[in-house]
């Protein structure tokens, strides 16, 4: 077989969960985690997405959760980190659900979209409640994306009480020097002024200095990133 196909079952870890599986996926990743620590932290959110008795695999979120969803779309797809079963590539089936239930490009539709500061905001209800419209819970933005200034100068308390809950938040990072997005999850925030950091891109968590995140850079697989605006759920 000469072309790479990517993981085969033997091969099968949870990976596939967490780590990107199209190259503009970061922000599925970065809902699914920000919205399962807020759903761990207020168990009356604690609902889970049955499948579709009607056998249609486009909604049957519980079986992918261990199996991930057969997909041949090939674009964007990064066939070092999904699975191959034989037939067809198996994506995590939570990612594919909130790019096609959140995304504003194409909606309804599971393609390399990226997510938009509206559809953060709509994939981060969708994981907590099941609707990207709900009510039931508010999403916060702090900071720009062309900000000058960082969210340190501003908005250091408002951050560290998210971390205090113990909630997590989507950070959003300009990579330079490229100047494309990118979503980090922020997990925690040390004693000794460290930021827990979780890139979906690769997988990698890192402890990296409050100044270097939100001011100077981070240096990533896919450039030096520096948070410029962060959404977490109030």
């Amino acid at each position: 077989m000469g072309m790479l196909h990517g993981k085969t079952k033997k091969q099968q870890d949870n990976s596939i969960q967490y780590i990107q599986n199209r190259t503009n996926w970061c922000w599925a990743v970065a809902c699914r985690m920000v919205g399962e620590q807020f759903k761990r932290n207020h168990p009356e959110f604690d609902i889970f997405i049955s499948p579709c008795r009607g056998g249609n695999e486009e909604t049957d979120v519980e079986v992918g959760y261990k199996k991930g969803i057969r997909s041949n779309d090939r674009n964007g797809l990064r066939m070092d980190v999904v699975e191959w079963d034989g037939e067809s590539f198996l994506v995590d089936s939570w990612q594919r659900a909130i790019v096609m239930k959140a995304n504003t490009e194409c909606p309804g539709f599971d393609g390399n979209y990226s997510g938009d500061d509206v559809a953060k905001e709509r994939g981060l209800k969708y994981v907590v409640t099941g609707q990207c419209d709900s009510h039931l819970i508010q999403i916060a933005n702090l900071g720009f994306y062309d900000s000058e200034e960082s969210l340190l100068a501003h908005h250091q308390e408002r951050l560290l009480a998210v971390f205090q809950k113990g909630d997590y938040m989507i950070g959003n990072a300009i990579l330079y020097p490229r100047g494309i997005c990118h979503s980090f999850v922020l997990l925690n925030w040390t004693v000794d002024n460290k930021v827990l950091i979780y890139d979906p891109w690769n997988g990698s968590y890192t402890f990296r200095l409050a100044e270097d995140v939100f001011y100077s850079g981070i240096p990533t697989a896919l450039g030096n990133g520096i948070i410029k605006w962060v959404q977490y759920i109030v």
